[in-house]
């Protein structure tokens, strides 16, 4: 009877373990975000139970919420074209209900991340100070960085839907203040690019003597010398804040270019097609605006108005 107390006991941080050391570094490494996302919104709530039994597995939860609010985000974004579908073809009804769908989903994707970021406080309490942890392994600092986008796309979820989510805006202080424990150039340009995110959204924050952009056009060349396009992500939403089109459109341009070039970091295949899912998500956005559809097959990277004499065609193979 001892023993099988001991062994129950030990479950959760045995599980947890496991997790930490195997299973979370095998899904990085591969590159099917669908499966990702049920796993993740599988396991989000499996995850916090371990604590019922002796484990403390807040770490993990901060990677478990991040993932499955992404899920969110994928829905929202389908929402957003349907959205402006219907703004095209003058359907008021099918349009209003588009937005309220999508802003539900970008209110679901505030609440998994905001989950997420207070899990971060429960695992490194000095995220609330003006200090910093000691990061034991390489692991903490993974988790730490993954935090800091929780918060931050927690607060620009809930803004995005107006709100609802009541997400407090002071994370985005201390997301800010979080981003300078970090490496930037070990940690692919994504701590300078999350701290060039909160002066924009919020440029009372900014030191007067930084320019942002040059900061952020910094990190994006971290990244890609690494083989790690997520900076650019960021990045291409910072422009879409700022209304230039012009610039998202060369990001995209880049990302499908330096893929020829520049080979994805094997070790993190996963974060690299999410990056691709989102660029091309936000490339939808721009084509749909347009054209009333979507990214053409294969045409990522290329736009409507690339050639002068651009005719709008139709493919009966595409419609087939």
């Amino acid at each position: 009877m001892l023993l099988l107390l001991v062994a129950v006991k030990n479950s959760g941080k045995l599980l947890v373990g496991f997790i930490e050391d195997h299973a979370v570094p095998y899904v990085l490494k591969t590159d099917d975000i669908e499966m990702g996302c049920v796993m993740a919104e599988a396991l989000t709530l499996l995850v916090p139970s371990l604590a019922e039994i002796n484990a403390s597995p807040h770490k993990l939860a901060v990677i478990f919420d991040f993932l499955s609010g992404s899920c969110a985000e994928f829905k929202a974004w389908e929402e957003e074209l349907r959205y402006i579908r219907a703004i095209h073809a003058k359907n008021v009804a099918e349009a209003q209900d588009a937005r309220i769908l999508q802003k539900r989903y970008l209110n679901l994707a505030a609440r998994r991340q905001l989950k997420g970021y207070l899990n971060l406080e429960l695992a490194y309490p000095e995220i609330t100070t003006d200090k910093c942890p000691v990061f034991e392994t390489w692991n903490d600092e993974f988790y730490w960085l993954v935090g800091l986008m929780d918060g931050l796309q927690a607060v620009l979820n809930d803004l995005a839907s107006e709100g609802s989510a009541k997400v407090p805006l002071g994370i985005s202080l201390k997301v800010g203040r979080g981003a300078n424990c970090l490496d930037n150039e070990k940690w692919w340009g994504l701590p300078n690019a999350i701290q060039v995110a909160i002066w924009v959204s919020f440029p009372e924050n900014m030191p007067e003597e930084i320019d942002p952009l040059e900061s952020l056009e910094s990190a994006i060349q971290t990244g890609l010398k690494q083989g790690m396009r997520v900076v650019q992500v960021i990045a291409a939403k910072i422009h879409i804040g700022l209304g230039d089109s012009e610039k998202v459109k060369a990001i995209i341009r880049k990302n499908v270019e330096t893929r020829n070039s520049i080979k994805a970091n094997p070790q993190f295949l996963f974060l690299d097609k999410i990056a691709t899912i989102q660029l091309r998500a936000i490339s939808d956005s721009l084509w749909t605006e347009a054209t009333g559809k979507r990214t053409p097959i294969g045409g990522l990277g290329s736009f409507w108005d690339d050639g002068q004499n651009t005719v709008d065609t139709v493919d009966i193979l595409d419609i087939l």
